[in-house]
């Protein structure tokens, strides 16, 4: 199994910086997904004060969590290069994997800010889009991926 895990996390090490620079969003990415979400559902000015404030605090956390992601992951395949043992593979990439679990927490909590000020029709209307192909996607995942 552990070989098994070694060969998989080889296999995928050079797309690591690919991956790495995917969580790179261009500037404005979440004010233009805002302002998708404030003509689809409707937002109240408030709404969309709230909702940008929201995305902004996430962003900000995020940046620094996907700075340490690339730290991680530099760390990774730097000790792979080195044949470093499995047991400190297994322990680098649990790293990274926690940092991807701090990144997972972060949307999900912008997410549920933000779902908790829309009104009991908008969440509909959210909720229909979002289970629809290009909707906002359900969940926390409609909102970044890293």
């Amino acid at each position: 199994m552990t070989k098994l895990f070694l060969l998989a996390a080889l296999a995928i090490l050079p797309a690591l910086p690919v991956l790495a620079q995917r969580g790179e969003r261009p500037s404005g990415g979440g004010s233009r997904r805002l302002d998708y979400l404030a003509g689809y559902l409707s937002l109240t000015d408030t709404q969309k004060q709230q909702g940008q404030a929201i995305f902004d605090a996430a962003d900000q956390a995020a940046t620094t969590a996907r700075g340490q992601l690339i730290g991680a992951r530099d760390a990774l395949r730097a000790a792979s290069k080195a044949n470093q043992s499995e047991a400190e593979l297994d322990r680098l990439a649990a790293a990274a994997g926690a940092i991807e679990g701090q990144l997972a927490a972060i949307d999900a909590k912008a997410f549920a800010k933000f779902y908790a000020l829309l009104t009991a029709d908008q969440k509909t209307k959210y909720d229909e889009r979002g289970n629809r192909p290009g909707g906002p996607g359900p969940g926390p995942g409609g909102f970044r991926r890293h």
